[in-house]
């Protein structure tokens, strides 16, 4: 068994540099389309980021009581809330702590001096689940009588169901974009094991006279196409990790209004699903091309 792996590696490298032309053309391409995979990976890691921290605002929402609304009241719609399973905390605001909050804010310092008395309303502030339960939860606060008639909720339906619409039209587009990429790579290695296959025929057809077994033969060519993979994911992801903080940094700097940051933790994923991908398309390119062209 060890002797016919140590047998299958050497005959790999070797395939891999007599045709290094090919082999060089096969890694390149490959890690062009790696590069694309991981870009596909890094930006909708980055707007998932972005999408979490709009989704932890949006899921945050104010409810208005009316002046002349009993504490009891209150209170009792607050446990009320408290108790719903898609309401992950409820918090009562009194006037006063809401005045204090709009004080404390920077952006309405000037504004602040403006005020006289206090205008602002109690509120409960609700955290929900689920940003898809936010309509549900705004629909029961606006049928409390307590509620203040003319400014209920502070809810932004529009905006709620359009972050719902993209992240579901993101997901479907990075699944896209992966299932093209995963047939270009296949379609490449193919094509280089059908180049090694032809330039060793006569070796194989030697190998099936004496009574090789299928796997001896086949083994060096997939393990040449794992090669392959490896290799280019490992170029591919030094490219990626090297680019990563300064593009985030710039992109960062140019555009502040979007909260994108550097997540260093991603790249163990990153390195994992590339390096991990790399090797299996090689290992699938490689084995269909094999199957396809060296029969036994």
């Amino acid at each position: 068994m060890l002797r016919n792996l140590k047998f299958a590696l050497n005959s790999a490298w070797q395939s891999f540099w007599r045709n290094l032309a090919v082999s060089l053309a096969a890694v390149v391409s490959i890690t062009l389309i790696l590069i694309l995979a991981g870009v596909n990976l890094l930006v909708g890691h980055a707007l998932s980021q972005v999408l979490d921290g709009f989704k932890d605002k949006v899921s945050t929402m104010s409810i208005n009581v009316a002046d002349d609304t009993p504490l009891q009241t209150v209170y009792s719609f607050r446990d009320q809330l408290a108790a719903d399973p898609r309401v992950a905390s409820v918090q009562f605001v009194t006037k006063a702590e809401a005045l204090q909050q709009f004080e404390s804010d920077p952006n309405n310092a000037a504004l602040a001096q403006q005020i006289d008395g206090n205008p602002l309303d109690a509120k409960l502030e609700v955290r929900v689940r689920s940003l898809s339960d936010v309509s549900a939860i705004d629909a029961l606060a606006r049928q409390w009588p307590g509620v203040d008639p003319i400014n209920p909720t502070n809810y932004q339906g529009d905006f709620v169901n359009r972050m719902l619409q993209l992240s579901q039209w993101l997901g479907y587009a990075g699944v896209g974009l992966m299932a093209i990429l995963v047939v270009v790579s296949v379609v490449i290695v193919m094509n280089t094991i059908r180049t090694a296959v032809y330039h060793r025929r006569k070796e194989i057809e030697v190998m099936k006279l004496v009574g090789a077994t299928e796997w001896f033969v086949r083994g060096p060519f997939v393990i040449e196409g794992v090669m392959t993979g490896l290799i280019a994911a490992a170029i591919a992801l030094s490219v990626l990790v090297i680019s990563y903080p300064p593009v985030v940094s710039r992109f960062s700097a140019d555009i502040t209004f979007i909260p994108l940051s550097y997540d260093p933790t991603f790249i163990s994923s990153l390195a994992r699903d590339l390096l991990a991908g790399g090797a299996l398309l090689g290992a699938l390119g490689s084995y269909i091309g094999v199957r396809r062209f060296v029969r036994l």
